[in-house]
């Protein structure tokens, strides 16, 4: 499968559920290792619940993009613009792969995609979350450039919590 190149452009609210679709492949495929069955569960409906992703695009100023492989849908990106402590940055949100295209540079090619969208922007840093134990996109982060600033634990509700290391890149 890894003879075509992907695709990324900007998704279109009639491809929510072939997003909601690989989502969910994805997140059973990648995190069932990483975390627990219910806690995927709980992730995948409070992240792309019906009304949440269309929430982020039209409310909060988050951009999706679709990334495909010939006219498979096998993978998004969402990110936006933020400022904190008067520094903005682009916040990478989500930026997942099907796992059976792991290891063939697709994903450094959807974080050059992210990288030229924050110079479009004029944004110097990029900032994102990664579960601690997800050592395979801690792998891929560090490959491009990203580093650990830091780290968080969050309380994601009905006693499960993301435990994350927060990435930078700075250009």
């Amino acid at each position: 499968m890894n003879d075509l190149s992907i695709t990324i452009t900007q998704l279109l609210d009639t491809d929510l559920e072939k997003l909601r679709k690989v989502s969910r492949e994805i997140w059973c495929t990648h995190y069932s290792t990483i975390i627990s069955n219910e806690q995927i569960e709980y992730m995948l409906t409070k992240m792309y619940g019906t009304g949440v992703i269309e929430d982020e695009i039209y409310n909060q100023g988050i951009f999706y993009d679709k990334v495909l492989h010939g006219s498979e849908f096998v993978g998004y990106l969402s990110y936006g613009s933020e400022t904190k402590d008067n520094i903005n940055y682009l916040k990478l949100h989500k930026c997942y792969l099907l796992t059976s295209l792991h290891g063939f540079s697709y994903g450094q090619n959807m974080l050059f995609h992210v990288y030229k969208k924050a110079l479009e922007m004029d944004l110097k840093q990029i900032i994102l979350n990664v579960n601690k134990r997800n050592e395979k996109g801690i792998k891929a982060y560090s490959r491009f450039g990203f580093r650990i600033i830091d780290s968080q634990v969050k309380d994601f509700g009905c006693g499960f919590v993301m435990d994350d290391y927060i990435m930078g890149y700075n250009f």
